[in-house]
């Protein structure tokens, strides 16, 4: 038994390992596209792109490490921030982002479509809630209830109008179907002049 368990372990990381490869020769091949291209907007999707390209290849990079199936929740979320902050993150902005609350572990599955959510919203805020600001806070909370869990992400920026996020870019019309048909939860937006929150719920 323990030989067929080191067995499988060794597949699982070898799958893994080879998913994140393709998904990042994938991203190779759209920044080489994007040197190709003079347009400005088609540059912005292709980048775009491409951070959702590595999110999703963050979730399977852990998974390459650990051998399992399932992951820490605030591992997959800190190693996505690395990557958020690093690709978007101008030297104008002095930006703290700070993650609490509860850790616990969660499917393969679950961490990917978690990891692409916390990108497009941590990306989101980065890009607009510290307009005119030269310094700004990030909190990640994940609060971990009997059936069901909770992730909120919230900034002390210039706030947003809602209506703008009812029409949506396409960023957060994936957060908002990634929400519901892959976590079967619920987004939930505050904002004002003294920040926004959005958070999402869905199923341990």
């Amino acid at each position: 038994y323990e030989e067929e368990l080191k067995i499988k372990t060794v597949f699982i990381k070898e799958i893994h390992h080879r998913v994140k490869n393709n998904l990042q020769r994938v991203a190779s091949l759209l920044r080489i596209q994007k040197r190709r291209v003079k347009n400005a907007e088609t540059k912005k999707i292709l980048d775009e792109t491409i951070n959702r390209i590595l999110s999703i290849s963050v979730t399977h990079e852990l998974l390459a490490q650990n051998g399992l199936d399932e992951l820490e929740i605030k591992e997959v979320i800190n190693k996505i921030l690395k990557n958020s902050v690093r690709e978007n993150l101008d030297g104008h902005l002095k930006l703290k982002i700070d993650v609490i609350g509860d850790n616990f572990e969660i499917s393969s599955d679950k961490a990917t479509t978690i990891a692409l959510i916390v990108n497009e919203l941590v990306e989101n805020c980065i890009k607009h809630a510290f307009k005119g600001k030269t310094k700004g806070q990030i909190i990640i909370k994940v609060r971990r209830g009997e059936m069901k869990s909770r992730i909120s992400i919230s900034d002390n920026g210039i706030g947003m109008d809602e209506r703008d996020f009812e029409k949506g870019s396409i960023g957060l019309q994936i957060v908002k179907s990634l929400v519901k048909e892959k976590l079967y939860g619920n987004l939930d937006i505050k904002t004002g002049n003294k920040g926004t929150e959005i958070s999402f719920g869905f199923e341990n």
